[in-house]
């Protein structure tokens, strides 16, 4: 039962290789990522800054619960080891009688440490939710 004392909610958000919303409204969600094990990213020598990875993934997720009207949504990447710039929020129009709302967002994801990277989902400046995802980094080949 929706009452008019409902606030905005995160019904689900997850990372993944692919997704896809089809004709009929039936979301899609291919690969989904939770832990990465992947090799470490290389030193430059001399670059003068910290050796970098990146992960190209998307982002699915659904807010219910939001009031008519403009909202400003914002999904913001937090990774170990580096300072991410919060992107500027996104202007939507939530129209009367719209229940949920889905979004898919592609990311590329810059990797510098192991750890829980993790995209905060944010509705006008309320933190609703997250998704995370898990990198660990392989051990060196070892030479033979």
């Amino acid at each position: 039962m929706v009452t008019e004392s409902q606030k905005p909610y995160l019904k689900y958000a997850v990372f993944c290789r692919d997704a896809e919303e089809g004709p009929d409204g039936t979301l899609t969600i291919g690969g989904v990522v939770d832990l990465l094990d992947m090799p470490a990213p290389e030193t430059v020598v001399g670059a003068g800054r910290p050796a970098m990875a990146h992960v190209e993934l998307q982002l699915a997720f659904c807010i219910g619960g939001a009031s008519p009207g403009p909202h400003r949504l914002m999904v913001g990447v937090k990774a170990p080891g580096l300072p991410l710039e919060p992107p500027p929020p996104q202007l939507i129009d939530w129209e009367e009688g719209i229940v949920f709302q889905r979004w898919i967002k592609a990311f590329r994801i810059p990797v510098q440490r192991p750890g829980l990277h993790v995209a905060a989902i944010l509705l006008d400046g309320l933190p609703l939710g997250e998704a995370s995802f898990l990198v660990r980094f392989k051990p060196a080949a070892s030479a033979a």
